[in-house]
């Protein structure tokens, strides 16, 4: 009894403190892409730190994807349809999110390159729909990329905790228990 009514003090204060004005999501549609997603503490990151808003957040990312004014490259696009997959995971919403991660993909991956994009959307599709052989080959793909000048192969970290944490859901695969430091070890 006490519980159920605790609970339902903490609801509204949590759906106020996620819900966004006509005029603040004006402002967020009218932001560069580069204040919108890729800024600390600016656009959406607010809002997606706080784990009641995550859907919240996602939802607002895919808004600027379909209303926001600001001519996006393709590059843009893939990255805030990425961070609107992963923000639906983070609050659960795995139909939702992998939406958002299927349209993710870029051009394919070159050898040469230093960032192999698609195998690490493989990784996180794989994860969420608990494929483990899929994981496997995605994680050996990511394997392949060329080191950072810090030695660290990119999105290794986050496919060490895929791995680490397997079965254990998105968002403590994405916890520093689970991940590595990107590092081959």
């Amino acid at each position: 009894m006490i519980a159920a009514l605790l609970f339902a003090l903490v609801q509204p204060a949590a759906a106020t403190v996620c819900e966004i004005s006509a005029d603040q999501r004006a402002g967020y549609l009218a932001m560069s892409y580069e204040d919108f997603d890729q800024t600390p503490g600016e656009g959406w990151r607010p809002l997606g730190e706080m784990e009641a808003c995550h859907s919240a957040a996602g939802a607002l990312v895919a808004d600027y994807l379909l209303y926001s004014h600001v001519s996006l490259e393709a590059y843009n696009v893939r990255v805030l349809r990425f961070h609107a997959g992963q923000l639906f995971a983070f609050a659960g919403e795995t139909g939702r999110a992998l939406e958002f991660f299927r349209a993710s993909y870029s051009a394919p991956y070159h050898d040469g390159d230093r960032l192999d994009w698609n195998s690490y959307v493989d990784a996180t599709i794989a994860f969420l729909e608990d494929d483990r052989d899929a994981l496997d080959s995605a994680y050996a793909r990511l394997l392949l990329q060329t080191p950072l000048e810090n030695g660290a192969i990119p999105n290794l970290n986050v496919g060490d905790g895929f791995l680490a944490c397997y079965g254990e859901g998105y968002a403590r695969a994405y916890s520093a228990e689970c991940m590595s430091d990107g590092r081959p070890q």
